[in-house]
């Protein structure tokens, strides 16, 4: 497997499982959040009392199945007020199909005093429970609603980067060449050279010429250019020669002009004689 593949498949799967303990820890830190308190439960009448002040939600839930078009119901406080503050109605139908047994949430009470008593009336069960959240627990809940969509949106990232290692493990060839030189074989593409022997013919040289178009490998080895002789001939053998003698340099005269031969003093003629 090529290094790029296994180095893309650990970060995307170190990136899956961090995605996934952030997600679930957002998860959590949700559900443990804040206060909540059930008043009444499976009830279509009776009155409850909330001691809690007006930072608690007070919310009425029908339990299913209901038949959503007759659903009546009506909760006053002790001083006869309608206490119904939102109606979100009822919705049983294809696009939200409730099983046996589960909760909708159908309207919100409007609570503002601490110790109102209130009265329920319905013809269906229901279920209406408080909750409640302070600013400190509402920056947890938006700090968990972070870290829940960044896991998410990290395993989206992580499968993604997973099937990319995956591609490139199977595209990608990690295959070396290796050169294998056996011991006492010549590098291809160099020429050898045997020293002449004494009375011996030299061994004629041999030289690798590659096949044309196919590229020349570089030598494992560097190769020093060995000069051949400038002749081929067999030496011939020479005869031996004295023993040199030590010769005393002569120092030439001066003149290399032959000495003159000197004449005989000549009379001048009026100084001749008669001959008698």
């Amino acid at each position: 497997m090529h290094i790029a593949s296994k180095v893309i498949l650990i970060i995307g799967v170190i990136m899956f499982i961090g995605s996934i303990v952030s997600m679930g820890l957002g998860i959590g830190d949700i559900m443990d959040l804040g206060e909540d308190r059930t008043y009444l439960e499976e009830q279509s009448s009776g009155t409850f009392t909330v001691n809690e002040n007006e930072s608690w939600d007070i919310e009425v839930y029908i339990i299913h199945p209901v038949d959503c078009e007759s659903v009546d119901l009506t909760i006053v406080d002790s001083t006869g007020n309608n206490a119904i503050e939102y109606e979100y109605g009822c919705y049983n139908d294809d696009m939200m199909n409730y099983t046996e047994g589960d909760r909708e949430s159908f309207a919100s009470i409007s609570h503002k005093i601490s110790g109102m008593e209130y009265t329920l009336s319905s013809n269906v069960d229901v279920d209406i429970a408080g909750y409640y959240c302070d600013e400190a627990c509402e920056e947890e809940a938006i700090s968990s609603g972070i870290a829940i969509a960044g896991g998410f949106g990290g395993i989206c990232c992580s499968v993604l980067i997973l099937i990319i290692g995956i591609i490139m493990a199977f595209t990608l060839d990690d295959s070396k060449t290796h050169t294998v030189m056996q011991v006492g074989q010549m590098p291809v593409g160099q020429a050898t050279y045997q020293a002449p022997i004494t009375g011996q013919a030299p061994v004629a040289q041999t030289m690798y010429q590659p096949p044309v178009g196919q590229a020349i490998q570089p030598a494992a080895v560097p190769i020093t250019p060995i000069t051949p002789p400038l002749t081929q001939q067999p030496p011939v053998e020479q005869a031996p020669q004295p023993a040199a003698v030590p010769v005393t340099p002569i120092t030439p005269p001066l003149t290399q002009q032959p000495p003159v031969e000197q004449q005989p003093a000549q009379t001048p003629f009026w100084d001749e004689k008669p001959p008698q």
